[in-house]
């Protein structure tokens, strides 16, 4: 019981909020499911502090979220979008790179899911395609007049224009649509 609790008061965002943990403590306190006594055998994870094993059972459990969301609905970009950040959140960036595609092919106007696809590119060091979806990012947050996600493409570009310097002849080259 003290596990699950634990496991309560360390995923849950809205727990870092002092208000709602006091408030959890009460419903918790009032319904018997916790006993005074082991109040100190709980160590409240109020700072950002989780542990890797329920760090990495948490993304698990959002991938498998994801997956089921994606099966009762294939039409569902955000979906595979949230599935890319699961990715993300395990290192597991081929898998993270065909979830931001399929959000992408389904909404093409989806900016966040282009600007995400090219920090996932980066990090595989493939930096035309990286650069080729920051640009689509910075063309689509133009559009929408989002003039803060435009400087943050900005300083992106910025950054991989300059860590890819040496590629830049080949950028301009005719490529797919990836």
């Amino acid at each position: 019981m003290i596990n699950h609790l634990r496991i309560l008061l360390d995923v849950l965002p809205e727990n870092k909020n002092s208000y709602q943990l006091k408030k959890t403590f009460y419903v918790l306190i009032f319904t018997g499911l916790f006993l005074l006594p082991e109040l100190s055998a709980i160590t409240p994870v109020c700072e950002g502090e989780t542990d890797f094993k329920t760090y990495r059972k948490a993304a698990l459990q959002k991938i498998n979220l994801q997956n089921e969301n994606i099966k009762q609905d294939p039409l569902d970009y955000l979906s595979y979008f949230e599935l890319g950040l699961a990715y993300l959140a395990l290192g597991r960036h081929e898998e993270e790179i065909q979830a931001y595609k399929e959000a992408i092919k389904l909404h093409s106007k989806f900016a966040q899911a282009h600007y995400n696809l090219s920090l996932a590119y980066e990090l595989l060091k493939e930096g035309s395609n990286a650069i080729h979806h920051m640009e689509k990012a910075q063309e689509l947050y133009i559009v929408k007049r989002d003039h803060r996600k435009i400087r943050s493409t900005q300083r992106q570009l910025k950054r991989l224009y300059f860590s890819y310097q040496r590629n830049i002849g080949t950028l301009n080259s005719p490529q797919s649509n990836n």
